[in-house]
């Protein structure tokens, strides 16, 4: 199928991240499930996740199988250019099958936050559905009395600014050792990366405005 970004694989640290876009129409999709299934009982996922966040919905039951298929193609295609089937018992022939293991939605209003933490599964994904930040540069997120450096942080996080990012955090924070990687998305982005690798959402502080995500595992399963 036709991707929009043909270089979608970075190593800002050891483990490497795939970024690209999800169609359109898949977004809509996601728009219309959550619309319709958020805060319904028998869907809540809010109990179940590492977020701080109150509106989270399961949605494995609920995706179409396009859409699954499209998730899935993601993983393939990033397996694929990291070289990643050399550690199927070393046979690069083989062609795994994965299988989506968990998908749900946030809905993250301003001062809720998902703190580290890091998934089961082979890859972890996230797309993006709305970012209400999108409308402000990261200084104007940024510029609020709640988020200025504090020297009571920890992990050298009292040097900067956090509010409004995604980060994906991996080794040990020291001199002229890039630890972390820092994005704000934007709606129809997907990231995706491998399910140990520890991430984390900051609060942002902009009333009225959300950012809408559906976050998933998918598994290798074998050739």
């Amino acid at each position: 199928m036709p991707y929009q970004n043909e270089q979608p694989v970075m190593y800002p640290f050891g483990p490497p991240i795939y970024m690209d876009v999800v169609p359109e129409n898949f977004i809509q999709e996601l728009d219309t499930l959550i619309e319709e299934n958020g805060g319904k009982v028998e869907f809540d996922a809010s109990g179940l996740l590492a977020g701080r966040i109150l509106k989270q919905t399961e949605l494995q039951t609920l995706i179409s199988s396009d859409l699954e298929h499209h998730i899935i193609q993601h993983c393939m295609r990033f397996n694929e250019m990291t070289h990643g089937n050399q550690e199927l018992d070393g046979d690069m022939t083989r062609t795994p099958s994965m299988t989506m293991k968990a998908i749900w939605s946030n809905i993250q209003e301003a001062r809720e936050y998902n703190p580290p933490h890091y998934h089961t599964g082979s890859f972890s994904f996230v797309v993006y559905c709305r970012n209400d930040l999108e409308k402000f540069s990261l200084e104007e997120i940024q510029d609020n009395p709640y988020d200025s450096p504090h020297a009571g942080s920890t992990e050298m996080t009292q040097l900067r600014k956090l509010a409004g990012l995604i980060e994906l955090q991996y080794g040990e924070p020291n001199w002229m050792n890039w630890n972390t990687y820092q994005f704000v998305p934007r709606r129809g982005d997907i990231i995706i990366f491998p399910s140990w690798l520890r991430h984390t959402v900051y609060a942002h502080y902009e009333p009225d405005c959300v950012r809408v995500s559906v976050a998933g595992n998918v598994d290798i399963v074998g050739g």
